[in-house]
């Protein structure tokens, strides 16, 4: 268990060193940052009298206010600033602390930082190197600069809620995961570690532009936009094998299987006892299991329905067969492949007691990413910053 009392520990990370101001509500900025903070920097969340929404978000422990879970898994290893950015003693605060941190990420929509008056333009002038990072939903200017956006918009507009729908033609369906807005957070974490990079050795700072929008389709393009890379006469479709769901019921839950090299196709027919279908020419490659995918399935699904889960992902384990249990979420920190890997740490808060945490992705093996300090209460440390800064 990881018990924390707020404070930096000894260990440097690979940011160590470097000061982040975070402008940031919801996820794409905080999850960002939050993982920047992993690495060692030291990250400052500015925020309003009533707080990242996402303090409200979640479960949470009761009798305690702001502290949701969706902000507990964004928003460790930061402090808490609160500062009143309608007021022109909170904007200049703003700005002292801002011209003395490397890195500047927002994701106001477009105009109001300027109006807060800690925009790049004047921050540039504070701060030449400064890395400046704003994130919009539908780009800066033009026809979405004005548009509320949401993951919800971009999920609708990049095509991910059509490419959900059941192949020939079934209901289109939201992914249940804010994914749009992870998946511009992590475009942003790469962003700005390749800024300061550029900084060291070019000595000048930038400012980085990233729309939900982009990062959203970039992601999808290797596979599920196959349709629309090429144009013109000539084109001959084929299926892609992730747009394939083998996805089949067991006599407790549901079973995910593999079988795209022949040793993977071998292993899965062995599992299932049905060894005659290794050299069916209806299946014998890739090729012939996508074209005839529906009777492969009705092959594969009337197996995986005479055994638990357990008992098949014994079995296709023995085979080397490729196979995922479909855990629920709930099921997921005790899964023995989590376990072993050590993917989800127990911390202990002094004042919402047990929870968990997913660790850092990137293990380093010379400068530890870590989980330094909790999700701060609201303004938990605006006094310790102002008082850092020489601020009253």
């Amino acid at each position: 268990m990881v018990n924390l009392a707020g404070a930096v520990d000894s260990n440097e990370g690979p940011l160590t060193g470097y000061r982040i101001l975070e402008l940031g509500a919801n996820i794409s900025v905080p999850w960002a940052t939050m993982l920047l903070g992993d690495q060692g920097a030291d990250v400052i969340k500015l925020e309003i009298a009533s707080g990242d929404a996402t303090r409200v978000a979640g479960n949470s422990r009761v009798g305690i206010e702001g502290m949701g879970t969706m902000f507990l898994n964004t928003n460790r290893n930061k402090r808490s600033l609160v500062l009143d950015m309608k007021d022109e003693a909170g904007q200049e605060a703003a700005r002292t602390i801002a011209k003395q941190c490397d890195v500047i990420v927002q994701n106001f929509r477009p105009g109001v930082a300027d109006r807060l008056g800690i925009g790049y333009e004047t921050m540039k002038q504070l701060r030449p190197d400064i890395v400046y990072v704003s994130v919009d939903g539908l780009g800066s200017k033009g026809r979405g600069a004005t548009r509320r956006v949401y993951d919800v918009v971009v999920q609708g507009l990049a095509g991910y809620a059509a490419m959900q729908a059941a192949a020939g033609g079934g209901e289109p369906t939201m992914i249940n995961s804010t994914i749009t807005d992870k998946i511009t957070a992590l475009a942003v974490f790469q962003a700005v570690t390749a800024a300061l990079l550029v900084r060291e050795r070019r000595g000048i700072g930038q400012h980085v532009q990233i729309s939900m929008l982009d990062a959203a389709i970039a992601f999808l393009w290797p596979d599920a936009m196959t349709n629309a890379t090429l144009s013109g006469d000539g084109v001959r479709h084929g299926v892609v094998p992730a747009s394939v769901r083998f996805i089949f019921p067991t006599l407790d839950g549901h079973i995910i299987v593999g079988m795209f090299a022949p040793p993977e196709w071998r292993g899965l027919c062995l599992a299932i006892e049905r060894p005659d279908l290794i050299e069916n020419p209806l299946f014998v490659t890739l090729k012939e299991r996508l074209i005839n995918v529906d009777a492969m399935n009705k092959v594969l699904a009337s197996a995986f329905v005479g055994r638990t889960t357990k008992e098949w992902t014994d079995r296709l384990e023995a085979q080397d067969a490729v196979f995922a249990p479909v855990n629920n979420p709930d099921a997921v920190p005790d899964d023995p492949y989590v376990v072993a890997l050590g993917t989800i740490e127990t911390c202990e808060h002094p004042l919402i007691g047990t929870y968990r945490q997913a660790v850092h992705p990137a293990r380093f093996e010379k400068t530890p990413a870590s989980i330094r300090r909790h999700a701060p209460q609201l303004g938990a440390d605006t006094g310790e910053v102002l008082k850092e800064f020489n601020l009253d």
